[in-house]
């Protein structure tokens, strides 16, 4: 298995829990901690990571963070790094949790669209709570908490939350006095239509997310 928390079996028969990386201590102590070196065979495991750290109150271990800092996402299919998006959309209870531990591994640089939110500034009367990375993950915290129930509607609506601002690296200027990103909504278009294409090849869900992306205002 790849995390402690994952590795814990019980024999209904016996009652005996076999628990060979301590899971249930780490479970208490609200860890996310890989089991061996060995988890680097995986690199799918990283956006496990991701997922797991939104949807339970886990902090991943530092050596957990180091050691995926290590791994390359060589040979994954595409199809396999949209499920993990998709558990993290649609199970993801804190959900920019999840995006800081892409930012803290390191594999936010491998989604050139959400990589480039880091850093970009907005105004601090509208945005307060800082760049449009920090703001769309309080965007998609707020989105978890306000999902319909409809496993199509809420992924359409939630990969729209990820992906509304993506125009705004390409359009925000020092305009008149404060940070602006006039024609962000339609800029944000193409590169929601590149981050999706590297998950996956489903056009209906790149179709229904664009307009959300474009309107969104």
């Amino acid at each position: 298995r790849d995390f402690t928390v994952n590795a814990v079996a019980w024999n209904p028969l016996s009652g005996e829990v076999i628990d060979p990386f301590d899971g249930l201590g780490d479970l208490e102590r609200g860890v996310l901690r890989h089991t061996s070196h060995q988890f680097a065979e995986d690199p799918l495991r990283v956006l496990r990571g991701m997922q797991f750290v939104a949807r339970f109150p886990l902090e991943p271990d530092p050596a957990t963070v180091a050691l995926c800092r290590t791994i390359e996402p060589e040979g994954l299919a595409a199809e396999r790094l949209y499920d993990e998006w998709r558990k993290l959309v649609l199970q993801g209870v804190h959900i920019g949790r999840g995006l800081r531990f892409l930012e803290d591994t390191g594999w936010v640089r491998h989604f050139p669209e959400l990589d480039a939110l880091r850093g970009c500034p907005q105004d601090p009367q509208w945005h307060p709570e800082g760049d449009v990375w920090v703001h769309t993950g309080h965007v998609l915290d707020r989105f978890a908490e306000a999902r319909l129930g409809d496993e199509w509607e809420d992924l359409v609506v939630g990969m729209a939350c990820l992906c509304h601002d993506l125009g705004k690296p390409a359009t925000t200027a020092w305009l008149d006095g404060r940070w602006r990103s006039p024609g962000h909504e339609d800029a944000g278009l193409a590169p929601t239509r590149s981050f999706l294409a590297r998950l996956t090849s489903q056009h209906r869900l790149t179709e229904e997310v664009l307009p959300l992306v474009a309107d969104h205002l």
